[in-house]
């Protein structure tokens, strides 16, 4: 009985060092083909993912082996999602060893790639894509669970904003510009930007000058909006994550700006319709889903949108958060929409609700929020926060719900209000719409 014990005990030992040298073998396959060892410092981000070296490289290991299935030389059709592909590998079988060297992704797949997503230039981004495009749920829940490199964030959060097969031309836009007004008010906010003591990026020449060129180009590409006040935070954070390439910085914040999942165009636009819906929308959720927290902040503590929700929004949590928090906020959002902003609200003041219950007055709330941007919300209440936002995402027949709602109390709707309110689900007609208002089209 005892051997028979003992047997069993060395048959799964055996088995778990097979699974092991399996994974590893996956991992070191993978890191080797996307070329992630080869990170030069001018090709890294300004912040590292994750300041533990454990939890990276276990985070790291996790995503490289999901990513496995992915490296593949595949012909997709991106419209109907169907893959027909060719392993470069069969790892799980047999004991055949993989050389990365041998396994070439030419410039013609590249440039059948760049067809359906221009910002894809190099192997990571497609495996990344076939990621996507042969797992979606997975893909996005290992998005929100926080990618271990901000490489593997970036180009995940590349695919995320980007509308297929739309690239906003912007190669012919020159760096001086003609409005002198518009360049003073892009000089005067660029020290005003995104910064921690870790990053003195944008307090350089070099920093400056890149987010004015971003910001610059950015206002020509929307001539109606131009420039405006809270988009320096915008692509001054894109700068520290893709560190400082402001051709992808621009591209990606333009991607933004008319994709229906995210629409920051009307976050600065005239009535800021979009800044306005959002505010309705995690007022009303705050109400419903944590209504003693709600009775509190806005009856007792009689605290403004003004004084918080506004500047998350506007800014969309880089004014008052640590940077380091708002990554994690963003893989959320870009894996879900704009209007999932309620849901990490909601659960930033659930896991604080001790602390705001001990509040008595406007004033104690207002510096209590305040130093949000400094102190870095720990790792472990990180991840409760973010699980807690998984279980408040609202759904897209909600959206339009809320957006009826505030179009029947609000006798001055804008009309992406009323495109919204009338079908969020399909998009037809806010697609319509966006083409119409922003391009004249």
């Amino acid at each position: 009985m005892g051997n028979q014990t003992l047997c069993a005990g060395e048959m799964n030992e055996v088995k778990v060092k097979a699974e092991n040298q399996n994974k590893q073998r996956k991992v070191t396959y993978v890191q080797q083909f996307a070329r992630l060892d080869n990170e030069q410092p001018n090709k890294q981000s300004l912040i590292v993912a994750h300041s533990n070296e454990k939890i990276q490289t276990n985070s790291l290991n996790d995503w490289l082996e999901t990513l496995h299935e992915s490296v593949l030389i595949s012909q997709i059709d991106h419209q109907s999602y169907e893959a027909s592909t060719k392993y470069f590998s069969e790892i799980d079988d047999s004991e055949i060893t993989d050389d990365p060297s041998t396994s070439i992704i030419d410039q013609k797949n590249l440039n059948e790639y760049q067809k359906n997503y221009p910002y894809c230039n190099s192997i990571l981004d497609m495996i990344i894509i076939n990621f996507y495009v042969l797992q979606k749920y997975e893909f996005k829940m290992k998005l929100i669970g926080g990618p271990p490199k901000q490489r593997i964030r970036w180009s995940c959060w590349q695919l995320m904003a980007y509308i297929p097969k739309c690239s906003i031309q912007s190669d012919d836009l020159s760096f001086i510009d003609e409005d002198k007004k518009q360049v003073f008010a892009i000089k005067k906010d660029t020290h005003r930007t995104v910064s921690t003591k870790d990053i003195k990026y944008f307090e350089s020449g070099e920093g400056k000058q890149d987010l004015e060129k971003v910001l610059i180009k950015l206002s020509k590409l929307f001539p109606k909006l131009g420039y405006c006040q809270g988009m320096n935070f915008l692509a001054g954070f894109t700068l520290i994550i893709n560190n400082k390439s402001t051709t992808q910085s621009l591209q990606f914040l333009a991607q933004m700006m008319i994709n229906p999942k995210f629409l920051i165009y009307y976050l600065f636009s005239e009535e800021m319709p979009l800044l306005k819906l959002l505010e309705f929308i995690c007022q009303q959720e705050i109400k419903f889903k944590i209504p003693d927290l709600h009775q509190h902040i806005y009856h007792k503590l009689e605290v403004s949108n003004a004084f918080w929700l506004t500047k998350i929004i506007m800014t969309m949590f880089l004014y008052n958060f640590h940077i380091n928090n708002v990554c994690r906020f963003w893989d959320f959002i870009l894996a879900t929409n704009i209007f999932q902003i309620p849901a990490i609200i909601c659960s930033f003041l659930e896991i604080h609700r001790n602390q705001i219950f001990q509040m008595d007055d406007l004033n104690t709330f207002i510096i209590w929020f305040n130093q949000h941007q400094n102190e870095e919300i720990p790792d472990s209440q990180m991840y409760y926060l973010i699980q807690k936002s998984c279980k408040y995402i609202i759904k897209k027949e909600k959206i339009n719900s809320y957006a009826n709602l505030y179009c029947i109390g609000h006798t001055n709707q804008h009309q992406l209000q009323i495109e919204i309110a009338r079908d969020y689900q399909q998009m037809t007609g806010l697609r319509n719409f966006i083409k119409k208002d922003i391009f004249d089209q």
